[in-house]
């Protein structure tokens, strides 16, 4: 039986806020992963190192992790006024699946200095020392976001001294603009209240009936006060990601919220959706 063919693909390992992900210029994909399908699933999965079993992607530049299995496409843009498309795709760490509905606002971070990095901005656009404004197309959402990159020595900036939550080291600061970003689809189409109420109630079989604000901005988001479902809201990771009973709880809601959001028509659907 003979081996599988090697290939080589210009890729760059990206940090963006508490997010990680491999990054390639869309033209730098094999032909057959250029367009949206099984075949740039199956590439990127196997980047990744998913499905792994083993929850630990040794074999992948996965970090095991939903904040470091991510994958970004970036392609100039298409759209007037934009500097560049920005695809993100959310991989499965245990199953062979990648969810496409939803933008990363951690990624989203990276997206500016990497265009600069890789040659997507025009370089008389880029000061020897200052800012570039990069206008970016988040293709999975529709929306635009606006990255202010700093710039020294007419390099991407990168060491700094702004410090984020959850980040050991501090770096430069890329401030962005969402513009517009309340999302089209759902209920309420265009509203970042999508059922129209600042505050729902959410009935959730097995949890209750929740006081819920359910906002679509970005990403569609569903806040409840901490104590309602057990919380004091200081907990930190491990108590909720090491507590099956608790992840599936949360599940539930999720997909209940998405449910009443009108981001999907039956709750099963849900498990396609990681980002609704």
């Amino acid at each position: 039986m003979g081996n599988t063919p090697q290939i080589r693909i210009p890729a760059v390992y990206m940090r963006g806020g508490t997010s990680k992900g491999v990054f390639f210029r869309l033209q730098d994909l094999p032909d057959a992963a250029q367009v949206p399908g099984e075949a740039r699933d199956r590439f990127l999965l196997r980047v990744i190192g998913s499905p792994d079993p083993y929850g630990k992607h040794i074999d992948g530049m996965g970090g095991a992790t939903s904040s470091t299995s991510k994958t970004v496409i970036v392609a100039p843009g298409t759209r007037p006024g934009h500097d560049v498309d920005y695809l993100f795709g959310q991989v499965a760490i245990d199953k062979p699946f990648i969810d496409w509905s939803g933008n990363c606002g951690n990624l989203s971070a990276a997206i500016g200095p990497y265009a600069i990095a890789n040659g997507f901005i025009d370089p008389a656009r880029i000061p020897d020392n200052g800012t570039v404004v990069v206008r970016i197309w988040q293709a999975n959402i529709g929306k635009t976001i606006v990255a202010h990159v700093p710039v020294t020595d007419g390099q991407v900036q990168e060491t700094g001294d702004f410090e984020l939550d959850g980040v050991t080291f501090p770096a430069a600061e890329v401030q962005l603009e969402f513009i517009d970003p309340a999302a089209e689809e759902g209920e309420g189409g265009g509203a970042m209240f999508p059922t129209g109420n600042l505050v729902d109630d959410l009935e959730v079989p097995g949890v209750g009936t929740l006081k819920a604000t359910l906002i679509n901005a970005g990403i569609p988001t569903i806040f409840v006060n901490a104590a309602d479902i057990g919380y004091t809201g200081t907990e930190l990771q491990d108590a909720i990601n090491g507590d099956p009973k608790a992840l599936a709880m949360f599940e539930t809601i999720r997909a209940h919220g998405a449910m009443r959001m009108g981001l999907i028509a039956h709750l099963e659907e849900a498990a396609r959706r990681q980002h609704t």
